[in-house]
């Protein structure tokens, strides 16, 4: 299953935390990875640039758990 959050007008924080939860690191791109961080309040340009996609994966997984926390 391929998911285009690209194509996506906006992301709700939910949804980002849903994305980060249930789908998987294959069905992304970089930049569906990059709208869910920025959807969840994330603005560090080193963060938003890292280089590995899986790098930015990490990233949303660890905000979106700590959003989900709170």
């Amino acid at each position: 299953m391929s998911i285009y959050i690209s194509n996506l007008s906006s992301v709700s924080p939910s949804f980002a935390c849903f994305v980060a939860s249930e789908l998987s690191l294959q069905s992304l791109t970089k930049k569906d990875i990059a709208k869910c961080l920025k959807a969840l309040g994330v603005k560090n340009s080193e963060i938003l640039s890292l280089k590995w996609k899986k790098e930015l994966w990490i990233q949303l997984q660890i905000v979106a758990f700590s959003t989900m926390r709170v």
